[in-house]
């Protein structure tokens, strides 16, 4: 599996100081553009990669590296400094080269180093990238050996790199962990999470099923059910011993608030702001950070994401954020840029965590709703809730169904439906706010011990909505 290394260092990671770091190595080490793009590669003189180095990113705010690395990491390191990836191949070769070469960065620019594990499954074939771990003809896998896996920068080129053509498949052990950037992603139609059993055996990291390698497709479940009575047609197929522990007893909760904004005014600085009052009225705090994969390592500056988007104008664009380690409750999250013509649609989740024994802040809901509504920042809104550990990330057991707690409706479109059909379905609804300002809020069913009938309300509720925007 790919061997990663991180060098936080102090001073400028720049062409002299890599090359002078390689060359203590080994002298006949050299430097060659990987494929189509600017990333170096580390080859030996026969032009086999042993390493792929990325370069430097400059770190303005260290809280999504404590989230993933841990506090440790950066003690001692001043407040801005700078992050130096290097993926190696898993052979003895290619782990030396990628260790030295770090740890001469960091002797020369001062700093620290970090790396991943050297978990090895048994099933790495030599590939293009150092960091694939094998390769399918309609799927690709990247094992990561991280207590928290991130949707970092390079899984994020390979998705796009290969849209349409693969899927990425990644390949943890089962003692790693997800951020909640790199969880939505695998659990969408283009991911998913392999999980390596303590058995040696594999299984689907969100549904447990056990799972097989196949040349075309990857990892496949040995047994995947189908069709609308799946369950019943197949009694026989369950989740791999383990998988079904009695975790929500004992976890915390994840409160997932996704809100979408449709910006008139895609000039002015707005962009992240409803983020700000999600996180402000269920966090306690504000963005600490951002960037467009993770670790975010930028500080959070809402007119500075407001350039970066539009920079990439019409391309839509994922955005990440982090909040920080010493305020609130911890949170994290994305925003989904898409442009419509000459407006910006902005569709924001964010993820809040929350201790076992925590209060869920229920009664605070209605006055967020006003808040987004009152700043013009309301299109639509859900939150959900759903078992999982206090800091956000994901792990490889069943936490049951994302229960609903509440949806709501901007102004805008209680106004295109009137007030009469928007509270004439399954939720009547509470009316927020006076005037152009006013919203809806519908709150689910709270009942823990029903979630199934809370999801059938939200659906019909939902469906009741867009029926009536319809007509």
């Amino acid at each position: 599996m790919s061997y990663d290394v991180v060098a936080l260092v102090a001073g400028t990671p720049d062409e002299p100081a890599i090359i002078d770091a390689l060359q203590e190595i080994d002298p006949e080490l050299r430097l060659h553009q990987h494929a189509d793009t600017s990333v170096p590669r580390i080859c030996d003189r026969e032009g086999r990669t042993l390493a792929i180095l990325e370069p430097g990113r400059l770190v303005e705010c260290s809280d999504g590296i404590v989230h993933l690395l841990g506090p440790e990491v950066v003690a001692g390191l001043p407040e801005v400094f700078w992050w130096v990836e290097t993926r190696a191949r898993p052979d003895a070769r290619g782990r030396e080269v990628a260790h030295r070469f770090a740890n001469g960065l960091a002797l020369r620019l001062g700093g620290a180093v970090w790396t991943s594990g050297e978990a090895d499954f048994g099933l790495w074939r030599e590939a293009e990238h150092p960091a694939v771990e094998r390769t399918a003809t309609r799927a690709l896998l990247v094992a990561q050996d991280r207590r928290v896996v991130p949707f970092s920068s390079w899984l994020s080129d390979a998705v796009s790199t290969h849209a349409g053509e693969k899927m990425l498949q990644v390949l943890t052990p089962s003692t790693s962990r997800l951020t909640y950037g790199m969880r939505t992603f695998l659990a969408g139609p283009l991911g998913r999470w392999v999980v390596r059993g303590e058995d040696g055996g594999y299984f689907d990291g969100l549904t447990g099923l056990a799972m097989r390698w196949d040349g075309t497709y990857g990892f496949l479940p040995g047994k995947e059910p189908t069709g609308p009575n799946r369950v019943a047609e197949r009694p026989d197929i369950e989740p791999v011993p383990g998988f079904l522990v009695d975790f929500g007893q004992t976890a915390g909760t994840h409160l997932t608030v996704d809100v979408s904004v449709l910006h008139h005014a895609p000039s002015t600085p707005l962009l992240g702001r409803a983020v700000e009052i999600v996180t402000e009225q269920l966090a306690k705090a504000a963005p600490s950070a951002w960037g467009p994969h993770e670790p975010a390592l930028r500080r959070w500056d809402r007119e500075h994401l407001a350039g970066f988007a539009h920079q990439r104008k019409p391309q839509p664009w994922i955005l990440y954020l982090t909040g920080p380690r010493d305020q609130g409750h911890p949170f994290s999250g994305q925003i989904r840029l898409s442009w419509r013509g000459n407006r910006v649609l902005e569709r924001a989740s964010v993820v809040v965590g929350f201790e076992k024994g925590d209060t869920l802040p229920f009664d605070v809901f209605p006055t967020l709703v006003a808040a987004l509504s009152q700043e013009g920042l309301l299109e639509g809104l859900r939150i959900r809730r759903l078992a999982g550990p206090g800091d956000t990330t994901s792990m490889p057991v069943w936490t049951g169904p994302a229960v609903p707690v509440g949806l709501a409706i901007g102004p805008e479109r209680l106004r295109r439906i009137g007030t009469g059909s928007a509270q004439a379905g399954p939720i009547k609804g509470t009316l927020i706010g006076e005037g152009v300002t006013r919203a809806a809020w519908y709150p689910v069913l709270e009942d823990a011990s029903a979630p199934m009938r809370a999801l059938a309300l939200a659906q019909a509720q939902t469906a009741h909505l867009a029926a009536v925007s319809r007509g």
